[in-house]
């Protein structure tokens, strides 16, 4: 997992804005025309060379293919040209959709990779997940967001509660 944020080097930021949008709303579009995220900041701007934004305070919304939605929020966040990649920086907090029961599954890390087109969500950070009452803490995470299935990759530690009846 490629993360210059966490590697030493320091985040993207643009040298000089084309645009800068403020208190604003953005759905990005796949190539099919259908929603690949939402995202809701108070500061956004874009780099004119890479085409890539850079927000402040972000709260993203990943569509889910059975209907539900995916939400992360972080202290900043870096988009790809054409939003093939969105990266999570600083504090970021990731919900999975409801259970059937209503539960959600929450990732709690420092960096986060999301590849919408790919519903794949990377972490090679301290990761803890929280359900419930149980939580998981360890180093790394894989997260398909299509299959529902979370994976930390090293140094996995559990504390699991019964489930409620």
């Amino acid at each position: 997992v490629f993360c210059p944020a966490h590697s030493g080097e320091k985040s993207p930021l643009p040298a000089r804005s084309d645009y800068v949008l403020e208190n604003f709303e953005l759905t990005s579009l796949n190539e099919h025309g259908t929603e690949a995220f939402s995202v809701a900041a108070p500061h956004l701007e874009r780099d004119p060379g890479g085409k890539s934004l850079t927000l402040l305070k972000p709260q993203f919304s990943f569509p889910d293919r059975k209907e539900g939605r995916w939400l992360a929020v972080s202290d900043r966040a870096w988009i790809a040209n054409k939003g093939v990649e969105v990266r999570l920086i600083d504090n970021v907090v990731f919900t999975g959709p409801p259970s059937p029961s209503g539960e959600r599954t929450r990732f709690a890390t420092a960096h986060l990779q999301v590849f919408p087109k790919q519903d794949l969500a990377l972490s090679s950070d301290s990761v803890t997940v929280t359900r419930s009452d149980s939580i998981l803490q360890g180093q790394g995470l894989r997260a398909d967001m299509k299959a529902h299935k979370i994976s930390l990759l090293a140094n996995v530690k559990g504390r699991y509660a019964p489930r409620r009846p």
